[in-house]
């Protein structure tokens, strides 16, 4: 399910991730979150968690400085990036009422993404 994007970017430029977060009601359980980057006909994951039960309810994917699913400090896009999209995928339940559908999860539960790119030139020799 997408829960956001995509959103476009210049195919011409680089970009890392300086942070990326999420706000998703603590009450939300059982699903995977991921951010991806598509170039062309390619989409590769950048980061990626599972909410548990009791989450905060605002969830970082990457901070400045870490990515919690690579634990590397940068994260590069890759070249010719044409866009990303924030990506959910599991069975999604809410506690005390069990399984809720994905619709249902977007309209009332998910209340929106903060993404902040680096965007920089490489050097050319």
């Amino acid at each position: 399910m997408i829960l956001d994007g995509p959103f476009e970017l210049d195919p011409t430029r680089r970009y890392s991730v300086n942070s990326m977060s999420f706000k998703m009601a603590r009450r939300i359980g059982g699903i995977s979150v991921g951010l991806f980057a598509y170039f062309g006909p390619y989409v590769v994951q950048i980061s990626a968690l599972f909410l548990g039960y009791d989450h905060e309810e605002e969830v970082s994917l990457i901070k400045p400085g870490v990515n919690f699913l690579t634990m590397e400090s940068i994260s590069m896009l890759p070249p010719q990036c044409d866009g990303v999209v924030l990506v959910a995928w599991g069975e999604p339940w809410r506690a005390g009422e069990g399984s809720v559908t994905w619709e249902e999860l977007k309209e009332s539960d998910y209340h929106g993404m903060k993404l902040v790119l680096n965007q920089y030139e490489e050097l050319t020799e």
